[in-house]
């Protein structure tokens, strides 16, 4: 396959590159700026890495924003089999429909994911187990938080176990916040012509 010298394939256009870039750059679409705002707040809260206490990014020297993609995750997936210990912190956005008799507001979720391994479930220095101590950082950290447009509240917070040895929690949040009206490349959803399919 051909490729272009910014790495993308050559079969994408210059429009093409430039509408995904303007997901990442200036992004309309709510999932997509929700979860960089809530990378970003992990990955600068030293509390949070502290916590997820990974031996191998902590022999490295590694900086905050090397737990992305390892520990801190912008999805619930990881694989079945860890070969070392590791911590997890993952999140989803979603909303979960639109307010009655109001289509212009839509209820938003921020879904979180603590998985902390059993062999290391307790911080030696505090007594408290892991998982109990990561979800009490991230409901300090989000409820009530204003990041997302409007207040955040919590709405749920539930601990479980997982048949792979995983002690966890789901933290749910959620929020009243405008619904989309326009699409990535500023037009409004009201404006497109009727009957026509767009890429």
């Amino acid at each position: 396959m051909d490729v272009r010298p910014d790495g993308f394939p050559s079969y994408l256009t210059d429009e093409d590159i430039k509408i995904l870039r303007h997901y990442k750059n200036e992004p309309d679409e709510d999932n997509v700026r929700y979860k960089e705002i809530i990378k970003q707040k992990l990955i600068n809260n030293n509390r949070i890495i502290y916590l997820l206490n990974d031996e191998e990014l902590k022999e490295s020297e590694a900086e905050n924003d090397e737990y992305f993609g390892i520990c801190i995750l912008p999805m619930f997936l990881i694989a079945p089999t860890q070969h070392k210990v590791r911590h997890f912190i993952c999140y989803e956005t979603s909303f979960s429909g639109v307010m009655r008799n109001n289509s212009a507001l839509k209820a938003q979720e921020i879904i979180f994911y603590v998985m902390c391994e059993q062999k290391d479930l307790i911080v030696k220095e505090l007594g408290i187990a892991r998982h109990d101590l990561i979800a009490a950082e991230i409901i300090n950290m989000f409820n009530g938080c204003n990041d997302f447009g409007n207040q955040l509240k919590l709405v749920a917070c539930k601990p479980s176990v997982t048949d792979t040895n995983y002690a966890t929690y789901t933290i749910t949040f959620e929020q009243y916040t405008p619904n989309s009206l326009t699409r990535a490349d500023g037009k409004s959803f009201n404006l497109r012509p009727v009957g026509r399919v767009t890429g």
